[in-house]
């Protein structure tokens, strides 16, 4: 793997920590909805709903959808593209969802 690839793959953990913890930084859910849990374009302000927390426990790949607010550009451009990470994702939030949602 490149160091430019290590380097940004420690950074994205770094930031999915930081969503993650109490933090007072304002963090956008961009994910699809889950019923009870969050819509798209949520705001976090400080930290984010135990709701969450126990979505993102159950499937990691939901916490890579909650970003900075300043990240929010980046991370829906990366959402258009079907072969990026952010994208398989988003693919697992949304099966996650519709699971959800048939429970009810």
């Amino acid at each position: 793997m490149s160091e430019k690839k290590k380097a940004e793959r420690k950074k994205e953990e770094t930031m999915r920590k930081q969503v993650m913890s109490e933090e007072k930084s304002a963090v956008i859910y961009l994910g699809p909805a889950i019923a009870g849990v969050a819509v798209p374009g949520t705001v976090y302000r400080n930290g984010v709903t135990p709701q969450m927390q126990k979505a993102v426990g159950e499937v990691p790949a939901i916490g890579r959808l909650l970003v900075p607010v300043e990240h929010t550009a980046k991370m829906r451009k990366e959402l258009r593209d079907s072969q990026t990470a952010a994208s398989v994702c988003y693919q697992k939030a949304l099966e996650y969802a519709t699971q959800k949602g048939a429970e009810k």
